[in-house]
């Protein structure tokens, strides 16, 4: 019998040509499908790199901002070249955090940096290596 298989998580967001504009130009994912009620809108949003998708929901009418409460994380994504991504998104306006190393003694576990959206949800970048790939 086959595993079931994670095929996307969902954000809800405000302003949704605001998040895909952030979503596209950062991590280069871009729409591929979009399902528009009265009351919402679905998008979802991928690359080649994988069929995983980041669903954003835009509840209409909504003004205020969304909590985050004391379970969310972050989304996590990896890169080839962290620096150049970072140098990337710097130059785009993203701000992201300095560049962090995560090691047991002298064995690299990951390197990585944070950026956040503009509804204030954290995404880990991390460069390829070890688990993280």
């Amino acid at each position: 019998m086959p595993k079931p298989k994670f095929i996307h998580a969902m954000i809800r967001v405000l302003d949704l040509d605001r998040s895909l504009a952030f979503y596209r130009d950062a991590f280069g994912l871009e729409e591929s499908y979009r399902l528009d009620f009265p009351d919402f809108a679905l998008a979802y949003l991928r690359n080649a790199e994988n069929d995983f998708e980041l669903e954003l929901t835009l509840n209409k009418g909504r003004s205020e901002a969304y909590t985050h409460g004391s379970g969310y994380g972050h989304l996590a994504v990896c890169v080839d070249d962290l620096e150049a991504e970072h140098r990337r998104m710097s130059g785009l306006g993203i701000a992201p955090t300095d560049i962090k190393r995560f090691a047991d003694g002298d064995s690299l576990i990951a390197r990585f940096f944070f950026v956040q959206d503009p509804d204030g949800y954290k995404v880990e970048v991390l460069e390829r290596h070890g688990h993280y790939q």
